[in-house]
């Protein structure tokens, strides 16, 4: 047998057939293939397939953007998306079946191997140019989705939460929105190193249409969280995107769709994505702060909570009907579900804060006893509440009862975004010696998370006021700033600057707001804050002209504060007649048992010597509060300058002795609270000053007018003509503060002109 050639074996002439059969069928199954995918490039199948995918793909990315801003049902998206899909293989068939030439659109009936039409111009780089644009837009997306040319995280990151848009097309559902958004905002809170804006000033810029990137600036954060609720009976539908505020970039952007009963997943959902955004992982387990047991298994309960809360927004002295309101919401929520802390926190808060504002000035006992059940039942069910250890605290501190400063401690340890709870401390900390550098750090740290809160400013103005007056008009122009849009808030700064002795920032605001844009609320309350309130002090009889003709131009303002303006001016320059006829005018449109109309009367009727008119007002004006802590009488008549008018009545109707008790017991609280109000500034200076001259003690009196004089420009009814100051005529030191008082007046006159002629040329055309 002959030998085979190294490297080779023998193969039977069958296997050699087989071989070959195999490897030919190979090549025509190949041939096919080949085949078949240049038919379906050919014909442009290809082309139209890879097109459509990514044009169906960009448009769904669209309607995720789109859809819910235009109020577009939730089905509308499920439509898309099944008609994409259904769409491809319609469009794959009419690809292969029809051709594009130069003569348009045809059938395409040439055989399988015959060649396909050829187009010329730009038709045939149809198929470039479509691709090219495909890419570019799909490169776009993909960065935008991306890292890479977004703004870098901040060092120390901070946000606001604005309102959630109420897309449901029912007014009525507005609490809602807002409701959610607050939940997001409180979760988010309680992130270790992120500060989150209190509601309060973020919630301030609803319906301005303001750019995102101003509301930042002004609220001084790095990034905004804004989105867009639908409720839709069982349903509910969240979109939301985070914003920076410096370039307007979207640096997040998402949606949730759920049922009602996932409304409290979402809301973990969205604080979560949120965090991940803008928090390094650095900063601890962020994601924790946002873990939460569900806080009610009522859904009822919870809108009747979110009620509540709306409601208690609108709160303040002026609005007590709205937390009677919340009241109300928060206990109907606590039938339902009497383990929900969050409602029982709520409402705690709601009762102090009644307790807080009432009328008389001190605490009615069953007011009280409402907020400390209230209180105490809201720490049983949640200790680590932030807002019920803040109810807690103010309780406390209201009633000047021991453990007020623990409760602020633990509020903020709890949620160092709290910015009540720092506004809270203080100021508790303002009325303790020694603490005034850490009431204004407090401060100032309220104002970083709630920078828009008017009483805060107002706090804080006073601050500077007594111990960097230097530095008072820099934070004056500051507030001109953060409520340039606020014309309401900026006169509210008016009553507050002339109240504190310095007439120039008053006139600085009201001109603010004069120059505003914004919405202007006119109503009788506002009236006082006019034109002619900057003046007080300076020129009553400018004064008086202008209310007069505020009053001519508009009569209903005749019942306003604004007339106690008017009355205080008159009685300034001593026109007893005149004063006399708006007491009889307001008698008759306020009625004749009136408080602060009464409290009036006693004073300038005690001042021009009316002693038993006088004594039937005050009778009507009782009670005078026993702690000069606790506020006064009437608008403009502090306790301190009710008091004197009250001892000349006594005096001069033969009540000695129950005059002499009277001062004796004001005199020795001034004397206990004299070295802490030296360092607080916690009362008026003029208040203290007007009772020690009238009870004869004149250096205290000048004493008092010095710090007056030394803490402001011009105090506060600082009045040479009333009777317990013209006591004082003779005293070197008074006749020196007097002829003090007149050279600033003769200089801050000009001013005042200059900086309204100033203005005045601006605005005319």
């Amino acid at each position: 047998m002959p030998r085979l050639p190294l490297g080779k074996t023998a193969c039977p002439p069958v296997a050699r057939q087989h071989s070959r059969s195999v490897i030919s069928r190979v090549n025509v199954a190949e041939e096919r293939r080949t085949h078949w995918l240049a038919q379906l490039r050919e014909r442009g199948v290809v082309r139209v397939a890879i097109s459509y995918t990514a044009i169906a793909w960009l448009l769904l990315q669209a309607a995720d953007v789109t859809f819910e801003p235009l109020g577009l049902p939730g089905w509308a998206m499920r439509a898309l998306i099944v008609a994409a899909v259904l769409g491809f293989p319609l469009a794959v068939v009419l690809a292969w079946h029809f051709e594009l030439g130069d003569h348009g659109l045809s059938r395409d009936s040439a055989p399988a191997d015959a060649p396909r039409p050829r187009v010329h111009g730009i038709r045939r780089y149809a198929d470039v140019l479509i691709i090219g644009v495909l890419l570019v837009a799909v490169a776009v997306l993909l960065v935008r989705q991306s890292d890479f040319g977004k703004p870098p995280l901040p060092e120390r990151p901070s946000l606001a939460v604005l309102p959630f848009e109420n897309l449901s097309g029912d007014e009525a559902q507005a609490y809602f929105s807002d409701g959610l958004a607050e939940e997001v905002l409180d979760r988010l809170g309680q992130v270790p190193g992120l500060m989150v804006v209190a509601r309060s000033s973020s919630f301030s810029f609803r319906d301005q249409g303001l750019d995102v990137r101003t509301i930042a600036e002004r609220l001084g954060v790095a990034v905004v969280l804004e989105g867009a609720v639908r409720r839709d009976g069982r349903r509910l539908r969240l979109s939301a995107k985070l914003i920076d505020g410096k370039t307007g970039y979207q640096l997040w952007s998402g949606s949730f769709d759920r049922e009602m009963t996932d409304v409290f997943a979402v809301q973990e959902e969205l604080a979560r994505a949120v965090i991940d955004a803008i928090v390094p992982v650095a900063r601890g387990d962020a994601n924790a702060a946002v873990d939460a047991a569900p806080p009610t298994t009522s859904l009822t309960a919870y809108d009747l909570f979110l009620l509540g809360r709306a409601a208690q927004t609108l709160r303040g002295p002026a609005g007590v009907v709205h937390l009677k309101k919340s009241v109300d919401h928060f206990e109907q929520a606590l039938k339902l579900d009497s383990g929900f802390a969050r409602a029982q926190g709520a409402l705690a808060n709601s009762l102090v804060l009644l307790m807080l504002y009432n009328e008389a000035g001190t605490p009615d006992p069953e007011g009280l006893r409402r907020a400390e059940s209230a209180v105490y039942k809201a720490l049983s069910l949640n200790p680590d509440s932030s807002e019920a250890q803040v109810a807690y605290a103010n309780l406390l501190r209201s009633t000047q009862r021991a453990g007020a400063e623990d409760a602020y401690r633990r509020a903020i340890e709890l949620n160092p975004n709290n910015a009540e709870a720092w506004h809270g401390y203080a100021v508790y900390l303002a009325v303790q010696p020694g603490r005034r550098e850490e009431s204004d750090a407090a401060t100032r740290r309220a104002l970083e998370l709630d920078p828009r809160s008017l009483v805060t400013w107002a706090n804080y103005l006073g601050q500077v006021a007594r111990v960097d007056r230097e530095r008072l008009s820099e934070e004056m122009a500051r507030v001109a700033v953060v409520f340039r849009d606020v014309p309401d808030a900026l006169m509210g700064f008016v009553a507050s600057a002339v109240m504190d002795g310095f007439p120039l920032e008053a006139l600085r605001f009201s001109l603010a707001a004069r120059a505003s844009d914004g919405p202007v609320t006119v109503s009788p309350d506002q009236a006082r804050f006019s034109s002619a309130f900057p003046w007080r002090n300076v020129d009553e009889d400018r004064v008086v002209s202008e209310v007069e003709a505020a009053l001519a131009a508009n009569p209903a303002l005749r019942k306003g504060p604004i007339m106690f303006l008017l009355i205080d001016a008159y009685g300034m320059l001593g026109n007893e007649p005149r004063l006399r006829e708006l007491f009889e005018e307001l008698a008759a449109s306020r009625g004749a048992e009136n408080r602060d109309l009464n409290a009036r009367m006693a004073f300038w009727y005690s001042v021009f010597g009316r002693y038993d008119e006088a004594a039937r007002a005050l009778a009507l004006a009782e009670p005078i509060p026993e702690d000069p802590l606790s506020g006064g009488l009437g608008i403009s008549i502090n306790v301190f300058q009710a008091i004197p008018a009250k001892l000349r009545v006594l005096r001069a109707t033969g009540r000695e002795a129950e005059a002499n008790e009277l001062a004796q017991k004001y005199l020795a609280k001034w004397r206990d609270l004299r070295p802490q109000t030296r360092e607080t500034g916690s009362f008026d200076w003029v208040d203290l000053a007007a009772l020690a001259a009238s009870e004869g003690h004149r250096d205290d009196a000048v004493d008092a007018l010095r710090h007056a004089m030394d803490e402001s420009d011009l105090p506060y009814l600082f009045r040479p003509t009333l009777p317990w100051f013209r006591s004082l005529e003779g005293d070197p030191g008074y006749d020196t503060l007097v002829r003090e008082r007149e050279q600033r007046i003769e200089r801050i006159r000009p001013e005042m002109l200059a900086m309204e002629s100033a203005q005045a040329k601006e605005t005319t055309p």
